[in-house]
């Protein structure tokens, strides 16, 4: 196992460096940590890192930063990246993080905290996530794996990866299917409405190819994913108990890039990506006629959108890490539109953006123990005009074992296509004036090791958004809007101690504390848990072929959109994971809130439900075997 002081990173500054010499605050989880806590979406493993936290609708996974967790938001302040291609798409800003996430081979996640616009653009708001893909090694080695869980969920993966005399070959795919719980829905019960019980309406289904070539410094990655979800809450006023109701998403791209050593000190790194996004989301309504009593009226959007950038890095007089780049995205397909049969009408609406960039950044070695990385970011947006974002991180090595960081960044979110001119019937009022939000951040970090084993990383932070792009209710049309609502404030602290120990025994605990304010009224935001806990503990119980382990979370109350309160809760997860046949055989069985827990997360505003219980104690057997 890697000493704590050797983990390496390259999200944070576009190439890789140890995390100490990172300006940022980072955490990384390796493929060994999603084997031993159970880790079954991204969005479980976020729920175990500090600062983050997910609140699930039964149809999408929100993540929430630092206190952001803004309810009808799309995770659109968080840029979500795979091997560096963004998975956000251009009509909602959308990143898939739960089981709608479109990978499942993952080496190791990048978790970089606070603004990172100088170097990535939009949506690199409150962090950026980087999903590192497995690499083949020498050989060829083929690998299955299979899982059951409750609720009728079967999993199955595929994967064949292989290297020879420079080619590299990796090709994986995956099936997911789950027939979902029963649930029960207060708001619902009624006679007329089953009683607010529903069952088969929170169904799922999914499939994942994902192939990457690789030849003397070209690497070429394709990927598809297609899901279906019925959606169970009765959102946007659809009937309940109606499994007509679903959501239909589709993301495929091709990405190909290249890497060149030019001379003995140019690195060059050129790529260029081609992706398509669809989805479509039937809605079971009712209607006055009493012919048809119900009718599925279909929300749709099609984007398509091509992406090229090129980096140069090179080292001046062993002090100066220059890099360079430039990035252009053309958005040339963002429609839009809601099919009625009672009209027989469909009129999209049809919308285009073109954004281009430039960005520099040098990371100097003022002394051997004091470096300064600054950069900055210039991006055109064809409907906002431009906008020029830096990063400053002045990181001191006060001794060998210890590390000061102060860090300054700003970001520039400009609106989403649906947030300005959502195209969804009688839900959405268009806002042709919605302005981009702003963001400002200041973050001191210490971080101090105890030996090749235990750390302790501690760190203070301030945000202040201007502009707040918020989903507001209209309580005479009952319309919503999206508008710029003013201020906001976070300032909050996190602390964590992390050891890797002799013997194979690994534990992280960390503690977040956040005070995320309204900066007019100074009223704690919605859906903001002050609080937040986490403990993850493995213990290896037979000579490093079985392993135990805990994944515990603590989060405190969140304010609802009605304005009052989800309690507070802590949830507890275990999982048991055997290797056998010196490695080619791993068997592990999950046990999810295992005590039980009755908690719930806040609804989203187009759900009539003002809370949504969340699953209670559930598992899952999994066998994967390498051939």
């Amino acid at each position: 196992m890697a000493e704590l002081a050797n983990v390496q990173v390259y999200s944070a500054s576009k190439h890789m460096q140890n995390t100490r010499d990172a300006p940022s605050s980072v955490t990384v989880i390796t493929t060994e940590e999603i084997q031993e806590y159970g880790y079954r979406t991204l969005a479980d493993i976020l729920q175990s890192v500090r600062g983050f936290y997910v609140t699930y609708d039964r149809d999408y996974s929100f993540v929430g930063v630092r206190g952001f967790g803004r309810l009808g938001d799309w995770n659109t302040r968080v840029l979500v990246l795979v091997d560096g291609h963004r998975i956000n798409d251009y009509i909602f800003g959308q990143a898939m993080v739960g089981s709608e996430f479109p990978v499942d081979l993952i080496e190791r996640v990048e978790i970089i905290r606070g603004p990172s616009s100088s170097l990535y653009g939009a949506d690199a708001f409150f962090a950026v996530l980087n999903v590192i893909t497995r690499r083949p090694k020498q050989g060829g080695e083929f690998e299955l794996s299979f899982a059951s869980a409750s609720f009728g969920t079967y999993q199955g993966r595929g994967t064949y990866a292989g290297q020879w005399h420079g080619l590299g070959l990796m090709l994986s795919a995956t099936f997911y299917n789950s027939a979902g719980p029963t649930l029960f829905f207060p708001v619902f019960d009624t006679p007329t409405t089953n009683n607010g019980i529903t069952s088969d309406t929170d169904y799922e289904n999914y499939q994942h190819v994902l192939a990457n070539i690789t030849y003397h410094g070209f690497t070429l990655q394709g990927l598809f994913s297609a899901r279906d979800k019925i959606v169970p809450t009765g959102y946007y006023g659809s009937v309940f108990n109606d499994p007509r109701t679903q959501n239909y998403d589709y993301h495929q791209y091709l990405d190909l890039r290249y890497e060149h050593s030019i001379g003995e000190k140019w690195e060059l790194t050129a790529r260029t990506s081609y992706d398509q996004a669809r989805s479509q989301a039937p809605l079971a309504v009712a209607i006055s006629a009493p012919s048809e009593p119900v009718a599925v009226e279909t929300y749709s959007d099609r984007g398509n959108w091509w992406d090229g950038d090129a980096k140069l890095t090179r080292t001046f007089w062993s002090k100066h890490k220059v890099t360079l780049g430039c990035e252009i995205t053309d958005s040339f397909l963002q429609d839009q539109g809601l099919y009625t049969p009672i009209v027989d009408t469909f009129q999209p609406v049809h919308s285009s953006s073109v954004i281009w960039a430039l960005y520099g950044q040098d990371e100097f070695a003022i002394t051997h123990q004091l470096s300064l990385s600054a950069g900055v970011r210039y991006d055109h947006y064809s409907e906002f005009g431009g906008t020029t974002n830096p990063r400053l991180g002045l990181i001191y090595h006060l001794f060998q074992p210890t590390t000061l960081k102060l860090l300054y960044g700003s970001a520039f979110r400009a609106p989403e296509a649906f947030e300005i001119q959502p195209d969804f019937g009688p839900f959405y009022n268009i806002n042709r004036q919605l302005q981009p939000e702003t963001i400002r951040s200041l973050e001191a970090v210490v971080e101090q090791e105890f030996g090749h084993q235990l750390s302790l990383s501690g760190s203070v932070f301030q945000n202040r958004i201007e502009n707040l792009i918020t989903l507001d209710a209209d309580s005479v049309t009952g319309k919503s809007t999206y508008e710029n609502s003013g201020k906001a404030d976070a300032t909050g602290v996190e602390v964590e101690l992390d050891g890797r120990f002799a013997g194979g025994l690994q534990t992280t605990a960390s503690y977040s504390y956040t005070d995320a304010t309204n900066g007019v009224t100074h009223q704690i935001l919605g859906n903001s848990p002050q609080h937040m806990g986490k403990l993850n503990v493995a213990v290896p119980m037979v000579q490093r072929s079985l392993f135990a382990a805990l994944d515990a979370q603590y989060t405190s109350a969140r304010q609802t959109l009605a304005g009052n309160y989800v309690s507070g809760f802590a949830v507890f997860n275990v999982t048991l994971l055997g290797h056998t046949l010196g490695k080619h055989l791993d068997l592990s069985a999950s046990v999810y809130n295992i005590l039980d827990k009755k908690y719930f997360d806040p609804g989203r505003p187009e759900d009539p439900e003002n809370t949504i219980q969340q699953d209670g104690r559930n598992f899952r057997i999994k066998l994967t075997g390498r051939f």
